[in-house]
């Protein structure tokens, strides 16, 4: 079989490639190891019920991906209002923080130690000029300690399974951009029109989940000639000549075909990837690879 483009993986990556290169008028196939599109961003249903492997809600900055989505799903793409909590201690906090939810969950001696760590820090910058290495460094200057280690700290150490004084501060630039103390404070007083880019109270969701859309990206590939999607399918091998992939051998459906595509689209775990190779990647490679640290997706659904 012979394709244009071959692409790993119908994830919202993969599937994102197979549209832009539909929309090219381009030849390309999508090979994909489950049943279903969507990869962690799929939708199972279950008798009348659907759930979401993976919630993800949509606020972006990007008017580009709303256009596209939008699009694509029509009066499936719906406005809800946000409801987001975390249980702390026995009791709900809400968020984006609302300062008298806050307070009254923490009582006055630990607001107290919240504000007073938070001043601190406000003073310590003006006399200490120094960039935060560390995600902890940078919640700490920006929050003070008493709030940073009631929740931002524990939580995001619980997710990413590493202490966070080895994560990046970068991670805090992107996830918490524009929240801060001062902020929570400023909106309890004042009701702005408009907040910073964390504090949403309402995001853009598909009613009948976030596997919707790559359904919807698969209906529009295959409606017309050029586009192929081959589910219960996944690589085999990767044959190269140390300059590019020359062909790919793929087990499709129980069957392995040979597909010579010109160019390869890889969404797959790179940890699968390096180890498919034929000649084999240089050990080094393949002992990078196999010290990537990932963490792994259990989802529980209860009846």
């Amino acid at each position: 079989m012979n394709k244009e483009v071959l692409i790993l993986g119908a994830g919202p990556a993969g599937m994102a490639a197979a549209f832009e290169l539909y929309r090219a008028g381009k030849s390309f196939i999508v090979v994909e190891k489950n049943e279903a599109v969507g990869g962690l961003a799929r939708t199972l249903q279950y008798g009348e019920f659907r759930t979401d492997i993976g919630p993800h809600r949509f606020f972006s900055q990007n008017q580009y991906l709303y256009d596209f989505i939008e699009d694509l799903l029509g009066e499936h793409w719906i406005k809800v209002d946000r409801l987001t909590r975390f249980y702390i201690n026995g009791k709900f906090f809400l968020y984006p923080v609302e300062l008298k939810n806050a307070l009254l969950n923490v009582g006055p001696y630990k607001a107290f130690r919240i504000l007073f760590d938070y001043l601190s820090e406000r003073v310590k910058k003006i006399f200490v000029k120094r960039n935060p290495v560390s995600f902890e460094e940078q919640v700490v200057s920006d929050f003070g300690r008493a709030l940073a280690e009631l929740n931002m700290l524990n939580y995001t150490e619980k997710v990413w399974g590493l202490p966070c004084s080895e994560i990046s501060p970068d991670w805090s630039k992107q996830r918490i951009k524009g929240l801060s103390l001062k902020e929570v404070i400023k909106k309890a007083v004042i009701k702005s029109k408009g907040g910073p880019k964390t504090l949403v109270d309402q995001f853009y969701y598909p009613d009948l989940g976030t596997g919707l859309i790559y359904e919807k990206i698969k209906e529009r590939i295959l409606s017309e000639l050029g586009g192929v999607l081959r589910l219960n399918s996944y690589p085999v091998k990767i044959i190269h000549d140390d300059t590019k992939i020359t062909e790919v051998v793929v087990n499709i459906e129980g069957n392995n075909q040979v597909i010579k595509p010109k160019h390869v689209i890889s969404s797959i775990p790179i940890t699968e990837f390096v180890n498919l190779l034929e000649p084999k990647a240089p050990n080094e490679v393949l002992e990078a690879a196999k010290n990537l640290k990932f963490r792994s997706h259990v989802s529980l659904f209860i009846t």
